[in-house]
């Protein structure tokens, strides 16, 4: 396979959007400057800086797309260790990510650290981005083993990116019992099918679609800032507002961050562009 070809096929494995599970009509937090936007943004602030851990991940939501403020993603990545700290399993997930995809702030270390912990409580698209770490070149740390046991995970939970690192993989001539043992072995437990237009994709397995419709932003955030007014209650630990079975409810859910589709996070590693600006 040719120099070209390859970026091509890499630059297919590249993921356009973190989605929810179930389908249905979701409002998205994106870039925003109108006022109502920007004080939902002072607001939120105020309330991160009083110590609610919620707050501090929203916040690092608005910083990340500019919603309210200019994008920031230094004070993206503050926020969202802050509420990680916290027990926030997607503040987890997305730290990890700035540390992976932002080459200023490139901490692959660091990275690892935060996915595995997002990866321990199956939040979705962390053995993903894990197996993308450990198979391409461009992070330093390739171990195909590695590769394999997170690829393994994210397939058997049907991760809809994980049909192109088939594809991929097989290009590569790697799918085989030697390079990928385990992911090879679940891949031939359950094949993927071809689309109409020769793709690969899971097969529907009869499942039923459950469609959720989510109330507005304003609506979420609006109930959240009223929850934030209240007085914090001290619960032993150096991180106020939670309490520790609650914290481990975080782990569980993303609040805002679980219904938020982040059209920025592409993994540039393996085409080593933006696919959008198409920037080398």
């Amino acid at each position: 396979m040719n120099i070209t070809r390859t970026k091509l096929m890499l630059t297919a494995i590249i993921f356009s959007l973190l989605s929810m599970t179930a389908s249905g009509a979701t409002e998205k937090i994106g870039k925003c400057e109108a006022d109502s936007c920007v004080n939902y943004f002072k607001q939120y602030k105020k309330a991160a800086k009083r110590g609610h851990s919620l707050a501090m991940l929203t916040l690092g939501q608005f910083y990340h797309h500019g919603y309210g403020t200019k994008v920031n993603e230094k004070l993206a990545l503050k926020y969202f260790k802050k509420a990680a700290r916290a027990g926030y399993t997607a503040a987890q997930f997305k730290a990890g990510y700035i540390y992976m995809s932002n080459k200023e702030l490139r901490d692959i270390d660091e990275s690892i650290e935060y996915l595995e912990t997002a990866a321990k409580y199956e939040y979705k698209g962390a053995d993903f981005l894990l197996g993308m770490i450990y198979l391409d070149d461009e992070y330093g740390v390739k171990n195909l083993a590695k590769a394999d046991k997170h690829f393994t995970k994210s397939y058997k939970r049907k991760y809809k990116q994980m049909p192109k690192v088939v594809e991929y993989v097989e290009a590569q001539k790697l799918m085989n019992e030697k390079s990928f043992p385990s992911f090879y072995a679940e891949v031939n437990k359950k094949p993927l099918v071809k689309t109409k237009d020769g793709s690969l994709s899971y097969h529907d397995d009869n499942v039923e679609v459950i469609t959720i419709t989510s109330p507005p932003l304003e609506t979420t955030f609006n109930k959240q800032i009223m929850d934030f007014r209240k007085a914090i209650k001290a619960t032993g630990t150096r991180f106020h507002g939670k309490s520790c079975a609650q914290r481990l409810t975080c782990m569980q859910r993303a609040d805002i961050a679980d219904v938020t589709d982040f059209h920025l996070l592409f993994l540039q590693g393996f085409a080593g562009k933006d696919i959008y600006s198409g920037k080398l």
